[in-house]
């Protein structure tokens, strides 16, 4: 059965764990959420720690609307972020902007490109090789 502390403690947990991410204490946290909720420290800390408390209505529908308003903001900031981020790139990917090269090469020029490239490389190494032998 589904009791209400059952059904807010992993609430509050989630906003403690949120808010000593942003603080970097487990103790401020604590203070934090207890402040936002209506209660302190000492009844958050007792409350996730599944200790005995008493969670009153009004204390279970301030944290439900204190989780549900931060996820709320949570989101709008994902939105916020994930528009900022498409926007930096927003026509400077050049793979977005090119066509397939492959498509603009015709079937049977493969192996001359490849020949190409073979000649290309091997010129290249003999370079390298004649200057390390100058340089010895």
């Amino acid at each position: 059965m589904q009791t209400a502390a059952n059904l807010a403690n992993p609430l509050v947990d989630a906003l403690v764990r949120h808010a000593e991410r942003r603080t970097g204490s487990r103790m401020l946290a604590y203070e934090a959420v207890g402040r936002t909720i209506g209660t302190t420290a000492s009844w958050v800390r007792k409350f996730v720690g599944n200790q005995p408390v008493r969670l009153d209505a009004d204390t279970f529908l301030r944290i439900r609307a204190t989780y549900q308003a931060n996820c709320d903001r949570w989101d709008a900031q994902a939105d916020e972020d994930r528009a900022a981020f498409f926007a930096l790139g927003g026509g400077d990917d050049a793979m977005d902007q090119s066509t397939d090269a492959r498509l603009d090469v015709a079937e049977g020029s493969w192996a001359a490109r490849g020949r190409q490239a073979s000649a290309l490389v091997a010129a290249v190494v003999d370079q390298g090789a004649q200057r390390l032998t100058q340089h010895r």
